[in-house]
């Protein structure tokens, strides 16, 4: 059988119609009507061309010697955001690059909504300068109180992984991963810790933690902040 080629309406009501009857061809070529009932599913079939572009525009910052933020929702890839994801994110821009760091779609969505230190009522600003291109005004948010937490996190976070990367001999070793464009952190063991310490609470999550580990295992912020 083809698609129908005609249609027999019934009125139901003065405002909705439904099918009664429909006329196909054959594979001879006649005419055979049969019924509308249940509706034929071509009816419910929908054409969306809309798909991938084949020219992209990029409304936010690209940069070919810079890592993007990792994407969410991208386990599968690699893909992990997570605090030390922001940490490695943000040391490949000086102070002055601060409005091309954060126009990153990814970067936004991560900050807005962090376990830890959500910062969606205090984004306006921040966004306002990006849609505007204004450096001045993004840096300026950057004096926040809100952000000036999250940057001092990320200066302790930065200081307990940012020296080891080089070092195998370093108290913490090993401990950023890096798999296609996601980051991820681990949790190395602390060389000859004390042995009268068997647990240790993070004192931004209060989450208890083996004694051997230097980044609290929930968190992944560091232990001495």
């Amino acid at each position: 059988m083809t698609f129908h080629k005609r249609t027999r309406m019934r009125t139901k009501s003065r405002q909705n119609f439904s099918l009664f009857m429909q006329i196909e061809k054959d594979s001879y070529g006649n005419e055979v009507s049969r019924l509308a009932r249940p509706l034929p599913v071509e009816y419910l079939l929908v054409d969306v061309p809309a798909s991938t572009p084949l020219t992209p525009q990029f409304t936010f910052y690209i940069s070919n010697t810079i890592t993007p933020f990792p994407i969410e929702n991208r386990f599968i890839d690699g893909q992990i955001q997570e605090f030390n994801s922001l940490c490695s994110y943000m040391q490949q821009f000086t102070k002055e690059q601060f409005l091309e760091a954060v126009s990153d779609f990814h970067l936004l969505i991560f900050i807005a909504t962090m376990d830890m230190f959500p910062m969606k009522d205090h984004m306006i600003p921040l966004l306002d300068a990006i849609r505007n291109k204004n450096r001045e005004k993004a840096i300026e948010w950057t004096h926040s109180e809100q952000w000036a937490t999250i940057e001092q996190l990320i200066s302790e976070a930065t200081a307990s992984t940012s020296r080891p990367l080089f070092d195998t001999n370093s108290r913490i070793s090993s401990s950023v991963l890096v798999e296609g464009s996601g980051i991820a952190v681990g949790t190395d063991p602390i060389v000859n810790s004390p042995p009268d310490q068997t647990l240790w609470t993070c004192s931004h999550c209060t989450f208890l933690n083996a004694a051997d580990f230097a980044m609290c295992e929930m968190c992944g912020l560091p232990r001495n902040t």
